[in-house]
């Protein structure tokens, strides 16, 4: 009998040991566990708002703008004024401090130019005359209050602008599309203003192809956009 006393009570005292230690185990697992989950959940909230601070900033603008342009042309065929046209676009613009932006541009260039080689010089007429594009603008630039850009943005840009012509306006110069090159390339260069969810650029153009085939007529162009960003 007591031999039998004696095998039950360690039996009993290895189930018991057996059942703290299984306790403690899956105790231990459970804290682990919640412990890992904590860390995981603070890790990504870390992520998220590091990505807030410093990630990159999308937007895109739509805008219309007055140009004023002229060519320069060569002195002994015609004389170049300035003429007011006008554009319309849009773009998508990513980045924060520095920045990249892609477009479509329509742009509708106004010339005015005079014949010199008519005989009668001393009453020389102008003639308008206005060349219709689809323009691809490329632009690369520095965003100087990024800190602030939901409210307000001052922003340095360059483009590479490049164009393509599809239609001439009517003219008494006798200048059809056939007469004029249907490809050029520009480069412009600008400031841009951004106040709440309004956007104010203002630049150059310059044309780095002739506009008439067979004549010195590299365009150049000033320009002021407004437009809205979203």
């Amino acid at each position: 009998m007591k031999t039998f006393y004696l095998v039950f009570n360690n039996r009993l005292l290895l189930l018991t040991s057996f059942l703290i230690f299984s306790t403690f185990l899956a105790y231990s697992q459970t804290d682990s566990l919640k412990m890992t989950q904590t860390d995981t959940t603070l890790k990504q909230k870390d992520k998220k708002s590091k990505e807030k601070g410093t990630g990159w900033h999308d937007e895109f603008i739509i805008y219309v703008g007055g140009s004023l342009s002229n060519l320069s042309v060569s002195a002994d065929k015609y004389k170049s004024h300035w003429a007011p046209g006008y554009m319309l676009g849009g773009a998508y613009k990513r980045g924060k401090f520095f920045y990249w932006q892609i477009g479509m541009r329509y742009n509708n260039s106004v010339y005015n130019l005079s014949d010199l080689t008519k005989a009668d010089s001393t009453n020389v007429t102008d003639s308008v005359f206005s060349i219709r594009d689809i323009g691809i603008p490329i632009t690369g630039g520095i965003n100087f209050l990024s800190v602030t850009n939901r409210i307000f943005a001052l922003r340095l840009f360059v483009s590479a602008i490049p164009s393509f012509a599809f239609g001439v306006g009517e003219n008494d110069l006798g200048i059809s599309k056939d007469q004029i090159n249907t490809f050029n390339l520009y480069g412009q260069a600008g400031l841009g203003f951004n106040v709440f969810f309004l956007v104010l650029e203002t630049g150059l153009n310059y044309g780095f192809m002739d506009v008439l085939k067979d004549n010195q007529s590299k365009p150049i162009q000033l320009f002021v956009h407004l437009g809205f960003r979203f």
